[in-house]
């Protein structure tokens, strides 16, 4: 179905760059709503970004332990990061790059398991989601950007799921790993 044919779709008939960063811009759009009232929408602007659940041969996630500035706390996350406008479309590469990066590991085993829309009310962020297993450590680990600070931690699934309830595991996409993990278990039984 072409846009124009949904009963939802709000055209837009102007367009304002408000800020340009090196993560993400801003724009406020002018739109007609499908009632034909105008409004405006405040719409982030991402690169996307990857995900990795990466599963270690005992059966535990390794995840990072880091501080988050919006949260205002240390959170606990399956590793991350955002897709630099540069790399191309080899997703996986980008994944293989952050597993590198942040727990000094890669693989020969990486497999797409979904991509998702983190907040489609304001943003456009994509991120995809992998699953690694047959872990390796690398000789000579990238070092992290200079404003990363983190812990590698692994935890099975009954400590993932402690840190939840004690929430400084509290970001979605970790969320969802954690219940995708679950899904695993379940359908191995």
């Amino acid at each position: 179905m072409d846009k124009e044919d949904s009963r939802y779709y709000e055209a837009v008939i102007a367009k304002k760059q408000m800020f340009g960063g090196k993560i993400f811009d801003v724009e406020v759009e002018q739109v007609v709503l499908p009632n034909g009232i105008p409004d405006i929408r405040e719409v982030v602007h991402h690169h996307g970004a990857v995900a990795i659940i990466p599963f270690t041969d005992d059966g535990k996630v390794v995840f990072v332990r880091q501080w988050r500035t919006p949260l205002d706390q240390e959170t606990l996350e399956i590793p991350a990061g955002k897709i630099d406008p540069d790399e191309g479309s080899d997703l996986k590469e980008v994944a293989l790059r952050e597993m590198d990066e942040e727990l000094g590991l890669s693989t020969d085993n990486l497999e797409e398991v979904t991509s998702f829309f983190a907040s489609p009310g304001y943003s456009d962020e994509k991120l995809t989601m992998f699953k690694a297993t047959n872990l390796k450590k690398i000789e000579f680990k990238r070092p992290l950007d200079p404003d990363e600070f983190l812990n590698v931690e692994e935890l099975t699934l009954a400590e993932a799921k402690e840190h939840i309830q004690k929430g400084d595991i509290c970001d979605a996409k970790t969320i969802f790993a954690i219940t995708y993990w679950e899904l695993l278990q379940t359908k191995e039984k």
